[in-house]
């Protein structure tokens, strides 16, 4: 039996045979003699045993108990020697074998991966396939695990993008590359470019992830905005691109903004070559390092500061997970001894948590839904908002109150399948900062529109002159409308559509009643909201509601026109018909739910009220294209 110590290796506390450290610290010596006359040795050597304590670090997440002598060999193999890299003729035969040597390093990764995926001891994980990928190997991987044709996954991933597209990058993101089954290998990863970055550097490590040019993924983030744009001008209500597509900017700015949030930054130099698909081995940590060296005084020691601040944090959470793991051990000696009370607590836990799921869900499902809502009526914003601070408050509460903690949520899904924890409390606080600033702007919203809102117009009905009040039958017809209304698949009466720079509302209510003489009569009476009585009145009296008598047709507008000046405060129109005992009249199809006129049929002494949509003893239900005889 081997002995094994701890030690304290780049910040981490490593469990190591005593042999294996022998080996490690025989091969630090070998670096510190190879690259003493090289520029910036401190730096690659500090690099490469920062990659070395990285790769423990893998090891032991695996299982491991410690470090042996075998896992020290292989991480050296995988990262070279001094002397496999020492005087020129050894380069050159490097660089002349490079290609072959990668051939037999990629087919010996391949059986090892195809090894581990054919394992029957034990039970089977889920990795991406990074020797047979396309875009991140999900598809590959799943292959594997369920024994599928890797095609066959790829079509149905093609076919169902719509829906895969989400539970795609969340698979990449979450689930493990098949190189890491292979302590060395090369593989890609995706990271933050925090050296050519605009805002955060997620287009930049985009480009090096997939190899294209830097401008090509900052294009496809704009394309957006740009359709936004041009689109904004011919936008209807709702008739919006999809929110998820990233056909419309926030659905570029919302993948933006949690790629900049999951996504790290590529801060050491074996992160720069991961970055890029690069093996990380001696001589590439050498020339990334090297080439890097203007200016890497700076970098170097903002590592190191952070680097001392890693291992203070490190070192203090030892003592930490130590104080808890002692607790956990006599809890755990505790809870042997009461098993049927940890099944109550179990199932306890289990429908909080499902409760809590629930709820989480039911909130992010509520706030995603309010937040397309009021994108969809963004168009409308200018007829209802007023200038200023009202303006204000609505876009704080849109992406502050709204979006933010969508956001957030995600965010946070995220991270703990991909099992991030840097900088947790700094974002937590963040978005917590912001949805209280959110709340403040969307109670202030409330009660800026209340005020808005507060009193009702109280104008007198208005007879209508017929040309013809005499005859035996009235068609009443709500005409169609010179105005664009489009089927979409959300509607939010009472907006219909504009045209031009005016909004149209079919705020229209038309009411039948018992005529006190021989002849039919038709009157008008205008309501509207303001801030009080005279504003309400003064709203109301602007309203143009058209109606014309053709023959035996009355013609109704279809809508309200709302200026941007006036602003919409529930202005609208109700249209009584008084129709003679024994006289008919019959409603057109045009007034059926989809024009949102409402027909009601009861007594003239019924006190009418807006908000009262049930039917009571003096309403009944009219069907549309029927004769009636009052």
């Amino acid at each position: 039996m081997k002995k094994v110590i701890n030690i304290n290796f780049q910040g981490r506390v490593i469990p190591i045979e005593e042999s294996a450290y022998d080996i490690l610290k025989q091969y630090v010596e070998s670096l510190r003699r190879y690259f003493a006359n090289e520029e910036g040795r401190d730096e690659i050597i500090n690099d490469i045993e920062g990659r070395v304590a990285e790769l423990f670090g893998e090891i032991l997440k695996k299982g491991a108990t410690c470090i042996t002598d075998d896992d020290v060999n292989k991480i050296i193999d995988s990262m070279g020697r001094p002397e496999d890299f020492d005087g020129e003729e050894a380069s050159v035969k490097q660089q002349l074998g490079g290609e072959q040597k990668q051939q037999q390093s990629s087919s010996s990764n391949y059986a090892y991966q195809q090894q581990s995926f054919t394992q029957t001891d034990g039970p089977r994980r889920l990795y991406r396939d990074e020797s047979h990928k396309v875009l991140g190997g999900v598809c590959s991987g799943l292959g594997n695990y369920f024994g599928v044709d890797k095609m066959v996954i790829r079509i149905l991933a093609i076919l169902f993008f719509g829906i895969m597209f989400i539970p795609y990058l969340i698979v990449w993101i979450a689930v493990p590359s098949s190189a890491t089954q292979v302590i060395g290998s090369r593989r890609k990863r995706l990271f933050r470019d925090g050296e050519d970055k605009i805002i955060a550097g997620v287009c930049s490590g985009l480009s090096s992830y997939f190899g294209v040019s830097v401008w090509v993924p900052r294009l496809l983030f704009l394309i957006p905005f740009f359709s936004f744009v041009f689109r904004f001008g011919h936008w209807s209500l709702w008739n919006f691109p999809h929110f998820l597509s990233m056909s419309f900017s926030p659905g570029s700015i919302f993948a933006y903004v949690i790629l900049w949030l999951v996504l790290p930054e590529a801060k050491t130099t074996a992160d720069k070559l991961e970055m890029k698909g690069e093996k990380v081995d001696l001589n590439n940590i050498k020339n990334t390092i090297q080439n890097d060296m203007e200016g890497f005084g700076q970098r170097a020691k903002k590592f190191g500061e952070e680097l001392g601040e890693r291992a203070a944090a490190i070192g203090q959470n030892i003592g930490v997970k130590g104080a808890e793991m002692g607790r956990e051990a006599a809890t755990l000696t505790k809870k042997s001894r009461n098993s049927l009370g940890d099944i109550i607590v179990w199932v306890f836990k289990a429908f909080a948590y499902f409760i809590i799921g629930c709820f989480i869900f039911s909130i992010v499902s509520g706030l995603f839904a309010a937040g397309v809502a009021l994108t969809g009526l963004m168009p409308a914003w200018s007829y209802i908002i007023a200038d200023g601070w009202q303006n204000i408050f609505a876009w704080g509460t849109l992406i502050l109150f709204i979006w933010v903690p969508v956001i957030g949520i995600v965010t946070f899904i995220i991270r703990r399948l991909s099992k991030r924890k840097g900088n947790s409390g700094i974002i937590r606080y963040s978005f917590l900062s912001l949805w209280l600033i959110g709340l403040f702007c969307f109670i202030s919203l409330l009660v800026s529109i209340s005020r808005e809102f507060k009193s009702k117009s109280n104008l007198a009905p208005e007879t209508i002159a017929l040309s013809n009040a005499g005859i035996n039958k009235l068609d009443i017809k709500v005409s169609n409308a010179d105005y664009d209304e489009e089927e979409n698949w959300l509607k939010l009466t009472p907006f219909a559509s504009f045209v031009g720079d005016t909004l149209y509302v079919p705020n229209i209510k038309i009411r039948i009643i018992k005529s006190t003489s021989d002849s039919f009569q038709v009157g008008v009476i205008k309501f509207s909201r303001g801030k009080n009585r005279s504003s309400a009145n003064e709203l109301a009296s602007k309203i143009y509601y058209n109606i014309v008598q053709t023959d035996s047709v009355l013609n109704l507008a279809k809508g309200i026109a709302i200026n941007q000046t006036d602003k919409f405060r529930n202005q609208h129109v109700w249209v009584t018909v008084a129709v003679p005992v024994g006289k008919k009249f019959m409603i057109r199809e045009s007034n059926n739910h989809r024009s949102h006129v409402r027909v009601d049929f009861g007594s003239d002494d019924y006190e009418w009220n807006w908000y009262e949509w049930s039917d009571g003893d003096h309403t009944k239900s009219i069907s549309t294209n029927v004769e009636y005889i009052l």
